[in-house]
């Protein structure tokens, strides 16, 4: 029983020390910080993906009178008309709304031969106004919906950066998505020819589907956001302490230097570096795709919205990915003056300490 006792004692135990164990970002700074007798700086909150409210292109509302909506009938694409108006079609997600354009439109290009006069003109207006539309449509389905915003979720706060093979799990996830959206983007008689695909509400959203199994992008943003916010500080802590007076006056290392570069060594050069390397071999491929992605599908995105969205899509857009890069630069150019100046650069033979 005392047996029994103890072990459950040593368990909580366990627990306690594990819930209260810093992630890696914050322990590099606050053991830095406290190696340079300095306050550390709080990080600042996550980026995230922009609400619905701001990157959901606007459309244009669609109107039908009843003596068009019969002629229409005649031809078999009052059906689909129908179902846009119908109670279920006003609420329709944005994927259902681009399916029911890529219906209409093969239904359209039939229904125009078997018209004439007024209602071929007006059925001929009607699809210059949705072609004019057609870029919002495919936007607001594609990397503005739900379905893209939900893999940039943050995650939880715990600190598990995702292995780089998650990336190539993502890619492949999107692989067949991402073609029906460039497809769509630069060819306009794809509309048309992706009719038979879109008559199956399970063959069409199949796409969008696969990529509910995906989160890696938002989890990889997520820990290099934090990844950045060291880096960052880790940086103007070195700095900060430049300016006051150098770690090694002497240009040889002394006790605090030394206690510095072990600062440096366990909490970046083991636990962070490995973390940047990893994440940087997953979100580079990812990066290559969504920046192509971008570049067809941006003329249909919100103009207000577009650097936040650029911001997560685009590498070569100021966001977080070029922030990272910055912040990397940064920091390694600090630590190389601060080792540099202590002679401690890896590598090089190391003078005795000051005392």
């Amino acid at each position: 029983m005392r047996a029994r006792s103890l072990s459950g004692v040593l368990l909580a135990l366990a627990l306690l020390v594990g819930c209260s164990a810093e992630a890696p970002p914050k322990a590099y700074v606050t053991r830095l910080a406290d190696a340079l007798e300095l306050d550390a700086p709080s990080p600042p909150p996550l980026r995230a993906w922009p609400r619905r409210r701001l990157r959901e292109a606007t459309l244009p509302a669609e109107k039908t009178d009843l003596l068009h909506f019969l002629s229409l009938q005649a031809c078999g694409l009052g059906a689909v008309l129908g179902e846009r108006n119908g109670a279920l079609g006003r609420v329709m997600r944005a994927p259902e709304r681009l399916r029911y354009e890529v219906r209409f439109a093969a239904g359209a290009k039939a229904c125009l031969r078997g018209l004439e006069g007024a209602e071929q003109a007006d059925l001929a207006a009607l699809l210059a106004r949705k072609r004019a539309g057609a870029p919002r449509v495919l936007w607001n389905a594609t990397l503005g919906s739900d379905e893209w915003a939900a893999l940039y979720a943050l995650g939880a706060e715990r600190w598990a950066p995702p292995d780089p093979m998650l990336s190539n799990q993502a890619l492949e996830a999107l692989a067949p998505w991402r073609e029906r959206a460039q497809v769509l983007a630069e060819d306009p008689a794809a509309w048309e020819a992706l009719a038979a695909a879109a008559q199956s509400p399970e063959a069409w959203h199949a796409p969008w589907a696969a990529l509910a199994t995906v989160r890696y992008p938002g989890l990889a943003f997520a820990h290099l956001q934090r990844l950045t916010s060291a880096l960052e500080a880790a940086a103007a802590l070195l700095e900060a302490r430049e300016a006051v007076r150098p770690l090694c006056p002497q240009g040889r290392p002394t006790p605090r230097g030394l206690r510095v570069n072990a600062v440096f060594l366990r909490y970046y050069g083991q636990a962070l570096q490995p973390a940047m390397a990893d994440l940087e071999r997953g979100l580079i491929p990812w990066l290559e795709v969504t920046a192509e992605l971008w570049a067809v599908l941006k003329v249909g995105a919100p103009e207000d919205a577009q650097g936040a969205l650029a911001a997560f899509l685009a590498p070569a857009s100021p966001g977080p990915w070029r922030r990272y890069l910055a912040a990397r630069d940064a920091h390694t150019a600090a630590w190389q003056r601060v080792l540099g100046q202590c002679q401690l650069m890896p590598g090089r033979p190391r003078p005795e300490a000051e005392d």
